[in-house]
Formats: C-alpha cells, sequence, structure tokens
C-alpha cells in the first residue's frame, strides 16, 4: 500500500464517523492541481460508498469537475483583472478583460495560479448526508459580477426548454466565456437522479460564491432501513448488560453499608444500567428521568428485582474492547452536557441538567443495540432485507451506524419516555427533523457529542455546526478546545 492509498484508509475511516454522525467532509485547495483533482475524485466515491449511493458516483463526479474548474477560473479571472488594473464590476474593462483572458490564462497558467494562492483565493468542497438526502456544495471566496450573475440565471431559466443533451448542443452557444453548456448539462444529469429544480442553487454574496445541490438517497435503501430499523427495535427485547457491571452492582445490595447512592454511583457510568431502570421505572412515572429521583422511587427489594439475573428485561454480554469505549464515551458525553446544561442555563432548555445527563447517557443506545445484536435479529434482519432490491446495500447502511438515532428514538418511545425525549435523541444529531420545543436541548447534546468526538480525535472541528457553536459563544477553535480543556479536567476528577 502506497502513502496516498494508507491516507485514502484514514480518510475513510473519518468519512465513516462524519457519514453516522451526519457531519461535512470539506477539502480545500487553492490551485486544485491535478492530484488534488484525482483525490476528491477519490473521497468522492469513499462518501457515496459510505453513504450507499454508488449510483450518484458517475453524474456528481462529472458535475464536481466541471463547477471545481468553474470555481478555480473565477479565481483566477480576479487575479488576471488585477494584475491587468482592470475593475472586473465595470462592465466595459470586464469586455476588455474577457477578450483574451483565456489564452493569456492557458498559456501561463502557473503565474496566475501562484498569484492565487497569493491572494488566498481558494476553492472548497463539501460533502454530507443528512437524513435522506445528499448535500453537495462547491464554493470560491470572490463575488460574481452582475454580468456573470445575469450570465448563469440566464442559463439556470432555458433549462426548462432542453430534454435531453443533443437540444441542448443545437440550441446554446455561448462565446465569450466558453460554449456556456456546463451548467446546463449539470442540471440535466442531475435532473436524472432525482434533483428538482429547487435543490439547486448558485448563491453568491458577502465574498463567496457557493453552488449549492442537494439530492435525494435511493429512496428503496432508504426505505429499507426505516423498516429494518422497525423491525429491529420491535426484536429488542433484551438490554445487553456487561457482566462486570452487573456484578458491581450486587456487591452493593449484599454489603452492611448499602446505600442508593453507592448504587447511583454505578448506574450513572453504565448506559445500559441507566436503561434498565427508566424501563422498569416507566410504570410508575413515565416523565421522570433524573436517576437520582427515579432510585427513591425504590424499595430495596424492588432494585434488587430489577437488577437479579431472573430479570427478563435484560441479558448479560461479555466486556468487548468496542462496547468498553462506547460505555466510556457515554459516560463523558453524560458528564459534557451535564455541565453544559448547567453553564448554558436557558429558558428554551426543557430539561434539568441531571435529566440532560441521562439522556446523553443512553444517547447512544443504538449502536450499543447493534453492537449486541442477537442471532435471531441479525437473520431476520437479512431475511428482511432480502424482500427488497439492492439487500446487500440496505443490511450494509443499516449495520454502518447511520440508524443509530432512529433506533435510539423509537426504543425510547417503544418502553415508554415521554416523545420529547424520544425526540431528542432522534434528532440531536440532525436538527431540522427538531421541534422548536426540544430543539434547545438538542443543540446542548449535539455541542456535548462534539467535544466528545473532538476529543478522542473522530472528527475535526470544521466539521462541527458554526451556528450551533455561534449559539453557544463559541467562534473558534482555541475557544472550543479551552472548554473541552476545563471539561476533561472536571472528568478526571
Amino acid at each position: 500500500m502506497n502513502e496516498f492509498e494508507e491516507q485514502l484508509e484514514l480518510d475513510r475511516i473519518k468519512i465513516k464517523n462524519a457519514v453516522r454522525y451526519q457531519l461535512p467532509i470539506e477539502i480545500t485547495s487553492y490551485t486544485l492541481p491535478r492530484n488534488m483533482e484525482i483525490y476528491i475524485r477519490k473521497i468522492l466515491e469513499i462518501f457515496l460508498e459510505e453513504c450507499r449511493q454508488e449510483h450518484m458516483y458517475e453524474c456528481l463526479n462529472f458535475c464536481l469537475g466541471e463547477l471545481l474548474t468553474n470555481s478555480k477560473k473565477a479565481n483566477t479571472k480576479r487575479v488576471y483583472f488585477a494584475e491587468r488594473k482592470l475593475d472586473i464590476n465595470n462592465k466595459e474593462d470586464y469586455e476588455l478583460g474577457m477578450e483574451n483572458f483565456k489564452v493569456d490564462t492557458i498559456t501561463n497558467i502557473d503565474h496566475y495560479l501562484e498569484l492565487q494562492k497569493k491572494s488566498g483565493l481558494y476553492i472548497k468542497l463539501v460533502l454530507q448526508n443528512k437524513g435522506d438526502q445528499i448535500k453537495v456544495e462547491i464554493s470560491n471566496n470572490a463575488t460574481m459580477t452582475v454580468f456573470e450573475k445575469e450570465r448563469v440565471q440566464k442559463k439556470l431559466d432555458s433549462v426548462h426548454q432542453f430534454d435531453d443533451m443533443q437540444e441542448v448542443f443545437k440550441n446554446v452557444l455561448d462565446q465569450s466565456e466558453g460554449a456556456g453548456l456546463g451548467i446546463i448539462i449539470i442540471v440535466l444529469m442531475l435532473k436524472k437522479i432525482g434533483l428538482s429544480k429547487e435543490n439547486f442553487q448558485v448563491l453568491s454574496e458577502e465574498g463567496l460564491t457557493t453552488t449549492k445541490i442537494i439530492l435525494p438517497c435511493n429512496k428503496r435503501v432508504f426505505a429499507g432501513n426505516e423498516i429494518l430499523t422497525y423491525e429491529f427495535v420491535t426484536m429488542q427485547d433484551k438490554i445487553p448488560v456487561l457482566g462486570s457491571e452487573l456484578k458491581k452492582i450486587n456487591t452493593v445490595f449484599t454489603t452492611e453499608s448499602y446505600s442508593l447512592l453507592d448504587l447511583k454511583k454505578i448506574i450513572e457510568k453504565d448506559p445500559m444500567l441507566t436503561l434498565i431502570l427508566l424501563k422498569r421505572s416507566v410504570k410508575k412515572n413515565a416523565a421522570e428521568i433524573d436517576l437520582e429521583k427515579v432510585l427513591t422511587m425504590f424499595e430495596k427489594n424492588e432494585l434488587e428485582d430489577i437488577f437479579s439475573a431472573a430479570n427478563p428485561d435484560f441479558e448479560v454480554v461479555e466486556e468487548t474492547e468496542k462496547l468498553l469505549k462506547i460505555h466510556d464515551s457515554s459516560q463523558k458525553a453524560a458528564y459534557f452536557a451535564y455541565n453544559l446544561c448547567r453553564n448554558f442555563q436557558s429558558e428554551e432548555c426543557m430539561v434539568t441538567p441531571k435529566e440532560m445527563y441521562t439522556l446523553a447517557l443512553i444517547s447512544d443506545m443504538g449502536h450499543i443495540f447493534l453492537e449486541c445484536s442477537s442471532d435471531d435479529q441479525t437473520k431476520y434482519v437479512q431475511d428482511l432485507s432480502g424482500e427488497f432490491e439492492e439487500a446487500d446495500k440496505i443490511v450494509d447502511m443499516f449495520y454502518s451506524g447511520s440508524c443509530d438515532s432512529r433506533i435510539a428514538m423509537i426504543y425510547s418511545k417503544k418502553i415508554g419516555l415521554k416523545d420529547d425525549y424520544a425526540g431528542i435523541l432522534g434528532c440531536w444529531n440532525n436538527l431540522e427533523l427538531a421541534n422548536k420545543k426540544i430543539i434547545y436541548t438538542c443543540k446542548l447534546l449535539y455541542l456535548a457529542q462534539m467535544l466528545t468526538g473532538y476529543g478522542e480525535k473522530q472528527l475535526d472541528f470544521y466539521q462541527i455546526d458554526k451556528e450551533i457553536l455561534g449559539s453557544f459563544g463559541i467562534n473558534s477553535e482555541y475557544q472550543f478546545s479551552d472548554l473541552l480543556e476545563k471539561l476533561n479536567s472536571g472528568f478526571a476528577d
């Protein structure tokens, strides 16, 4: 394996995490050399593989090639005009500059690319899956002129006139800056894989020009995963519990100095022990998820029954490195969420810090359920997926982790937790699905999860939603890292 292939394997891990948490993948280049174009095409391929949307590759590969080249040319145009002391926003200067732009830049492209780099002009690609959609953004940090905007809009307005490429070549010709066919061909190609007019936008404002593309995922694969998720949760009768943790619980019951506090210290570190307790508590009070209050609802003999090996609500599973890691991450996310809820108090938050702790602790239950799925569940998922076209893709996507939050939401409803709590567990990484009542609480859980993932080097700062960070007064990686450091120091204590 050469150095390029090794880098791609490392990138695959990051892309897998990004797809699971619905985070963006971002690539920036100042000059877009040939090796960067090859790298981008491979990243696109891996991204679509992880999203199980490989059917989009041929079309998006062509579109990215065109749009990235257009962004690069737009940046080159800026330095070319500046060097010739022409005002790119003046109509006469613009027409004068475009007379020899193509010839001059092609014959001396390295010079102009170096000027672009020195001027800080970049091209950026962003790929992201959000629910049942694939989002693609290509941008460059130069605002379009009035003339460029008019030209692009004219092409977009003309797209509806054409049904195929032959009509385009016959009726469209614009030699001022090339044939002018690119954007029309792109839209026609995208329409073939589900693009609507509303899902293709070219925006240019505040020093940035961005082309946004939103494509629906393969409906058969997405629908198949929806069905598998519901059926998987229906079969989730037992909560997997680590034998070592259950042993700790039962040790507390047999000591003379038994106390609820000792019991709480063990349960609050384990997402599955917490889930077992919540499942039983629903019968007494479905609204309560503060662990301290939940524990006081039961007598000692009732708690012994809940955590007895005879309880049909759970099954004992063996420790694995992966399960221990999930448990550790859940505990850290819970601690972070608790403190964030305390420090960023707001009337918009619908839970107390202690309730926030519980929600964050159990938020990864879907990941644990999939990791501990029974033979019967695995076989049922395989058999059920076989009823759909593209069965292999459906199963691969289901076990990739992209369904974790949905599993958590559906299971929470199944055991009787409040709909608002289930909504938070299902929407924290996709706020577009969250209702107004829970959105602030979702943001807190999102921030706790991002701090945890960043600290474990599972994601990069650029992938974190800047709007959400800004709502908590975090505007730089330094501020984010500083917050993480303070939370980590408290967690270690």
